[in-house]
């Protein structure tokens, strides 16, 4: 603490102490906003999983009201729609346990035949395609002089050593920097950025340096080579993503997962387990309100024989990182007057999200729903959809 001052920090922050009284609210706020910045990982690129970005806050009484004000503001900003539960209290914790007499049941082993099979991924890249789109979105690129600025502000220290900032005047540029520093070889420092952020990623130096022989925004590499280095690299990171995911296949590789893998119990909050009957698990953990509401449906919808939400072991590989499905559900149709049909028995998976629209989602969330299509739809024959928490397992294609 001591050692570090000011000017130290960390954006993986997941469990702050409270030792003191805070009575200001300002303070909390700034307690608080050290711990809800996305996590980063070893290469430097922040962590979107849901299941990593947890902050815990061991808080006195002083934190109740104030944790309930600072959920009504999110749901004023956000709505209800996909907003988070609310912290969850730790001393108070319950076991979902698996059911294993659900397991053995002859539709939950044909679900997991058809589901278990573990795949790998080939790609094929457009270098040429990959080139275009890197050159277009470049020379449209902002990339400015490096400058030095100066701004006047007026700093006042309350009782609770809370300091705020009141600005006096605008940015004036004081000096420009362009020019002012030996060029380096771009080539080179595009290829360290791209190895040292995502070394999975790796381009030949033909391709960066074809890259930067066509961009019409040449000048700025020579006014802010770093910038522009940082900037291309950012570019080609999307677009290569972009084709590794348009053109990906999956095929079995001969390994499976388990039934065996399965944990007979699972610790969780009390305020996050839902008791459920039709789930292989007699309490289901959920992460938001679209999953509350999702198992809602799913214990409700009486063509559901069976779900389950699928196990952290349980993994797809992609591109960008392992990608955990939400759920695996046996549909049985039936007529108006609530008996079976003649259809043949519906084994799906689905992933919930806020919306069924993929173009609304996350950029690393399509393009993982994008690879959960291709593993399950192409390579398992498993029926694949994203649904919300409307109830509507989307059954029809």
């Amino acid at each position: 603490h001591s050692a570090l001052r000011e000017g130290w920090d960390s954006p993986n922050v997941f469990q702050i102490c409270t030792l003191n009284q805070t009575t200001s609210e300002v303070k909390k706020r700034q307690e608080i906003g050290r711990g809800v910045r996305l996590a980063v990982d070893q290469a430097g690129n922040r962590v979107h999983d849901a299941k990593v970005n947890i902050l815990t806050v061991i808080a006195n009484e002083s934190y109740r009201s104030y944790v309930e004000d600072y959920q009504s503001e999110m749901r004023e900003e956000y709505g209800d729609h996909g907003l988070a539960p609310p912290p969850v209290n730790k001393r108070k914790r319950r076991v979902a346990k698996l059911r294993k007499a659900y397991t053995l049941k002859p539709e939950f082993k044909e679900l997991w035949e058809r589901i278990k099979h573990k795949t790998r991924y080939a790609v094929n890249i457009d270098t040429g395609q990959l080139i275009s789109e890197v050159v277009e979105e470049l020379d449209n690129a902002d990339i400015r002089p490096p400058r030095i600025t100066v701004t006047k502000a007026q700093v006042q220290v309350d009782d609770d050593e809370v300091f705020s900032a009141m600005q006096m005047s605008g940015a004036k540029t004081v000096i420009d920097l362009a020019g002012r520093y030996p060029l380096p070889n771009m080539v080179d420092a595009m290829m360290h950025l791209l190895e040292n952020t995502t070394p999975s990623m790796r381009l030949t130096k033909k391709t960066l340096l074809e890259i930067f022989r066509r961009t019409q925004n040449q000048q700025a590499a020579l006014d802010n080579p770093h910038d522009f280095a940082s900037v291309a690299v950012r570019i080609i990171k999307e677009k290569l993503t972009d084709q590794l995911i348009d053109g990906i296949k999956y095929e079995k590789i001969g390994e499976c997962y388990e039934m065996c893998q399965f944990e007979t119990e699972i610790r969780s909050w009390e305020n996050r387990l839902i008791p459920a009957e039709r789930s292989v698990y007699d309490h289901v953990i959920y992460d938001s309100d679209v999953e509350k509401n999702f198992v809602g449906q799913l214990e409700s919808n009486p063509e559901v024989k069976l779900y389950v939400k699928l196990p952290a072991f349980f993994k797809v590989p992609t591109p960008i990182g392992s990608y955990n499905p939400d759920w695996a559900i046996v549909v049985e149709r039936k007529d108006i007057f609530g008996n079976p049909t003649e259809e043949p028995i519906l084994y799906l998976v689905r992933e919930t999200k806020g919306t069924t629209n993929p173009d609304h989602l996350r950029p690393d969330e399509r393009r993982k729903v994008d690879c959960g299509k291709q593993h399950f739809k192409e390579a398992l024959n498993v029926d694949y959809k994203i649904v919300d928490d409307s109830g509507d397992l989307r059954i029809k294609a």
